[in-house]
């Protein structure tokens, strides 16, 4: 290098220093005219390009400097920090992974690699990054914040509360670091260390509207408005133009009912952007999930009231009206809607679940044939469809089997991404590692009830790791995670980290709880991160799913044969699932109508959309044989007039005397128990006969009669009975359940007979034994794995 040169190069680099750039950018050119191949005088030109921002000239200088210094990692570094800046990202990540390795332990380097990952959803490898620069001398606070949140978006919530905390020490002083740790505990619903980090915010950055905030949503979340709404208002004073922050202060503010406050707040946050009919709605739909309905209509209608035009709120509106079985008002929200947009598909989709929570199953499949006519590759109504197609008596199971087949072709197929695991260690007698996908481990969920067996199995055989789709942990979940070799929180996590989440865990075989229910994530199934992929009790029939290999059944001929699945079934030992502790509510002895003076009492206290037109016509035949006794079934709005007509209106059909039906809305838990000791017999609906209340009914010495069908749901009620001995009350026909039914109603001895002791017959079966359940799972698991070794061994030789 020439002195005048250097001399030029060394003058450039002091006036970019001072952010002189004019000057600096005069030098550096005139070091380029002069030594063309000058290439920290290229570099300096880009440095100076993005001073002045103009980064796509800055782009252009630093890949000159590279062209001619390729193997300098600073500027590697800034062309690809420059390039993903510019929406080049994965031409900055090439860039990126070049400096690092040649200067594998530079922080900076290192820094922004990770932030190139997180920007692509690479959550595992920012975090594997992040480790590296922890790992490095003297890393700062700032690191250990972004491995916490690369952690927290993993699910690895323990490992981002060690960062957080690290940055803590760290940089004791650093609010940034007690915010996230704040925002964590919160998450995680740990309200008393969000409080101390608060504490520490306060004495940083009292007036922050980051921390504001962050008071105001722990004051929320404990239900103490007046403290929430003061804190937003503050924040509010520190962030004016944050209309978010005004809308929060305006739902506190009515939580409290300080409706003129609230009504200047919303006011404020309308004049920042956010019409006045969206708040309104927001309002609605954090009430609605709240499950404080009331208020939720309140809002909402105020919402179509301000802006008649608000689709999204008439479409809340006719899910709360649904839930609190209005009818009128149901069918009030879906004209408007229709109206202004004929083919308004959330509109159909909610109108049809309706039509399902009515038990007109026919009505609400030629709804959904509508949607799909309209959008042919609508996951959610080929879902509805398919659940609704569970308990309509005009559809068979060949029927179901083609609509999930459907579903797997337009929405999932696509998903899949091909890998044969070649490098997973294929001894058929290794301990496995079974993954667990589910949102519905918490109380008082159904699927939490299936699952004491988790905490019985054999660690020397199974490894059981937990991704938890869910926003709490509650005392069950936090019992489960003492239990399990990983518990990882995965809700805020997308779906390509989490399938990567799951490959990088070496997950065996993978067992998806949810399947198509609220919570799943059943996309992520659909790109097979793991070797073996089976379903089990969330969806109770068939996915369609190519990807799926299993579907778990109780041991019956009829399922076993498979014409109803896609997948193979894979029958278990004994029973389909185990339940322990189910209630302390006790039974009262004798048959109800003797003890209690009253007619003789049937009832099914399954949801009432679970009862086809085929099971209304037997139940039918049952109470006119039997004009003295009644019949107990349970419907949302069970105690709405119009629900209560329509209801009874079905049964009239088959001139059923209307004095003969009891109608009733859900009710609390030990209520809804101590109900069995009005009944006599049980009546199993069909084709989707009750799970969870099938378990009750025997626990409560109910014994039910059943009609088993061709699939899955349609033959749970014979899987629970065949467990506790009632073999008779399992039916070959139509005219056998109503002839059991019948004469048992007639024959008191004979039913007190199969009535005696059958808790304790419960207590003894495979139903209640949650080690059994661990064993015959084990076995299944290992079955499963000793095929895939075996068929994949085989494929490898015959290429």
């Amino acid at each position: 290098m020439s002195i005048k040169l250097k001399h030029l190069l060394d003058k450039a680099q002091k006036a970019l220093g001072k952010k002189d750039y004019a000057s600096a950018g005069a030098l550096f050119e005139e070091a380029v005219t002069l030594a063309p191949k000058a290439d920290a005088g290229w570099f300096g030109l880009g440095e100076v390009a993005l001073g002045i921002d103009q980064a796509e000239t800055a782009a252009t200088f630093f890949d000159q400097a590279v062209q001619l210094q390729a193997d300098n990692a600073r500027y590697r570094q800034r062309l690809g920090e420059t390039l993903a800046s510019l929406g080049e990202i994965k031409a900055g990540l090439l860039h990126l992974r070049h400096a690092r390795r040649l200067k594998p332990r530079d922080a900076g380097v290192l820094c922004s690699l990770s932030g190139i990952c997180v920007k692509l959803g690479l959550w595992n490898q920012a975090r594997d990054i992040l480790q590296e620069v922890v790992g490095l001398p003297r890393p700062l606070a700032a690191h250990y914040c972004l491995l916490g949140l690369a952690c927290q978006q993993l699910g690895e919530l323990d490992d981002a509360l060690v960062a957080f905390k690290r940055a803590t020490v760290l940089a004791p002083r650093y609010p940034d670091a007690w915010l996230s740790l704040g925002h964590l505990h919160l998450h995680r619903q740990q309200l008393d260390k969000t409080e101390s980090s608060l504490v520490k915010l306060f004495a940083l950055a009292p007036l922050a509207a980051t921390t504001l905030n962050l008071a105001g949503d722990l004051a929320m979340t404990r239900d103490d408005n007046r403290e929430a709404a003061n804190f937003f208002r503050q924040a509010a004073d520190s962030a004016p133009e944050d209309a978010t922050i005004q809308a929060k202060m305006a739902m506190a503010l009515v939580m409290c009912g300080d409706s003129l406050p609230a009504i200047d707040a919303m006011e404020r946050a309308h004049a920042l952007g956010l019409p006045e009919d969206w708040i309104f709605e927001k309002l609605g739909v954090m009430f609605a999930v709240k499950h404080k309905n009331t208020l939720a209509l309140e809002n909402l209608e105020l919402a179509v009231e301000r802006n008649p035009d608000n689709l999204n709120a008439w479409n809340t509106l006719i899910v709360i009206y649904s839930k609190i079985g209005d009818s009128k008002k149901v069918r009030e929200a879906v004209d408007a809607i229709l109206k202004r947009e004929p083919d308004n598909l959330n509109a159909l989709l909610n109108f049809s679940t309706w039509y399902t929570d009515q038990g007109r199953h026919d009505e609400a499949l030629a709804m959904l044939e509508r949607v799909r006519g309209l959008s042919p590759q609508s996951r959610a109504a080929h879902v509805k469809a398919l659940w609704a197609m569970l308990s309509a008596s005009s559809v068979s199971a060949a029927d179901i089997l083609a609509m999930a087949h459907h579903l797997n072709e337009v929405v999932f197929k696509a998903k899949y991404r091909p890998d044969t695991f070649p490098e997973r260690n294929r001894d058929p007698q290794r301990r496995l590692r079974i993954g667990w996908l589910s949102s519905d481990l918490h109380h008082p969920h159904p699927v939490s009830a299936f699952m004491p067996f988790l905490t019985d199995f054999d660690p020397a055989l199974v490894e059981t790791y937990i991704y938890y789709n869910y926003s709490e942990e509650d005392p069950f979940a936090r019992r489960l995670k003492a239990h399990v070799t990983k518990w990882r929180e995965v809700l805020e996590i997308g779906d390509d980290a989490l399938d990567t989440l799951i490959r990088d865990d070496e997950i065996d075989i993978l067992v998806d709880l949810n399947g198509y229910t609220d919570g799943t994530r059943v996309d992520v199934v659909a790109k097979r991160p793991a070797p073996i992929q089976l379903t089990w009790l969330g969806f109770p029939g068939t996915s369609g799913m190519g990807v799926m290999d299993y579907i778990l059944v109780p041991p019956d001929p009829v399922l076993e044969k498979g014409d109803w699945c896609s997948e193979t079934p894979w029958p278990l030992a004994d029973c389909y699932g185990v339940r322990t502790h189910i209630s302390d509510v006790a039974i009262q002895p004798g048959l109800p109508c003797e003890r209690l003076q009253r007619p003789f009492t049937f009832a099914c206290l399954n949801h009432f959309r679970k009862a086809s037109q085929h099971t209304i016509e037997l139940w039918s035949r049952i109470l006119n044989a039997l004009p003295d006794a009644r019949l107990i079934l349970v419907a949302l709005g069970g105690r709405d007039d119009d629900t209560i007509r329509y209801f009874t209106s079905q049964f009239e059909r088959h001139n059923v005397n209307p004095a003969q039906l009891e109608f009733r809305g859900y009710v609390p838990r030990a209520q809804y128990f101590d109900s069995y000791n009005e009944i006599d017999l049980g009546l199993d609906p069909f084709p989707f006969n009750g799970g969870t209340t099938g378990y009750d009914s025997i626990w409560m010495g109910v014994p039910f009669v059943t009609w088993p069908g061709e699939h899955l749901s349609a033959r749970m009620g014979k899987a629970i009975l065949d467990n506790v001995g009632l073999h008779e009350l399992v039916a070959d026909s139509a005219d056998a359940y109503v002839d059991i039914a019948v004469k048992l109603a007639r024959d008191h001895e004979r039913l007190k007979t199969l009535r005696t002791d059958l808790r304790e017959r419960m207590l003894a079966s495979p139903l209640l034994d949650a080690p059994r359940m661990a064993r015959s799972l084990e076995t299944a698991f290992r079955g499963m794995w000793q095929r895939w070794c075996q068929e994949t061994a085989t494929a490898k030789t015959d290429n």
